[in-house]
């Protein structure tokens, strides 16, 4: 008896609830799945994910033992360096941004990025290497390597399939929410606001909101406290939020209200 299909619904299910951080959920689900799987295509896309989540939960032992069986496919040297993207991801996540430059530089090393159809995978890649610069605090190599990736694909256009489209809806927003940190913390506040601006235009959820925060913030920054205050207002109607802290957005607040209340004039008495 021939085990049934994995169906592509039931893969998406269990790298959405990746994508909401809900690591080992998803692992379970992928780890069930590679149990059946027979088609090789299906079964490299398992692995990959199971990499990405396990190196997420620093689950290093089921993480080589799937680096290993992908070793064993087909093109093992461009498995290898697309494992390695997953690592560096997952080592920046878990604050380690050194760790996650090393891998990502070791994966420029192969040449590999600089082919037209690893175009998509350097395009993840200049993000991720913008990601861990950022949070080493070296914000001009990290905005230069944000706007690598934003010049590698642009806009939506710039997608040449189904795939790649799915991708660029989820690196785009991450460039310039990046971009929008860093750009703050160089007070380019009016360049900051229209990263963040982006954000919204692209996407809504937890990203979204946070990027609200970053409007907000740059024009407390500008002085300009009744359109920060207005972005606040709109900002807590949407929490609670796992990126953003909700006692950071009633501070605030509570400043901007503060600020006006002194500002406002004291009329004559009666």
């Amino acid at each position: 008896m021939t085990n049934p299909a994995i169906s592509e619904e039931e893969i998406d299910a269990a790298e959405k609830l990746r994508a909401k951080g809900e690591l080992a959920a998803s692992l379970k689900l992928t780890q069930a799945m590679l149990e059946h799987a027979e088609d090789g295509d299906v079964r490299m896309r398992l692995l990959f994910d199971v990499v990405t989540c396990s190196a997420q939960l620093e689950l290093e032992d089921i993480m080589n033992q799937a680096i290993a069986e992908l070793d064993t496919m087909p093109h093992p040297e461009f498995s290898r360096a697309l494992a390695n993207m997953s690592r560096a991801y997952a080592e920046d996540q878990l604050g380690r941004p050194e760790k996650a430059l090393a891998l990502l530089d070791m994966n420029l090393e192969t040449g590999y990025f600089e082919r037209d159809d690893f175009r998509i995978h350097k395009y993840q890649l200049c993000l991720f290497k913008g990601q861990a610069l950022l949070r080493l605090r070296r914000i001009s190599e990290a905005l230069e390597w944000l706007d690598r990736a934003h010049s590698l694909y642009p806009s939506e256009d710039s997608a040449r399939d189904e795939s790649e489209r799915l991708i660029f809806g989820w690196v785009e927003p991450l460039i310039q929410i990046n971009r929008a940190n860093g750009l703050m913390a160089l007070d380019r506040f009016d360049e900051a606001f229209d990263a963040a601006s982006q954000v919204i235009s692209g996407t809504d959820g937890d990203l979204a909101a946070l990027a609200r925060q970053h409007m907000a913030e740059c024009r407390v920054w500008q002085g300009h406290v009744p359109e920060a205050l207005e972005i606040y207002a709109d900002l807590k109607k949407r929490l609670p939020c796992r990126l953003v802290e909700e006692d950071r957005i009633e501070t605030g607040i509570f400043n901007c209200m503060s600020y006006l209340q002194k500002r406002r004039p004291v009329g004559k008495p009666s």
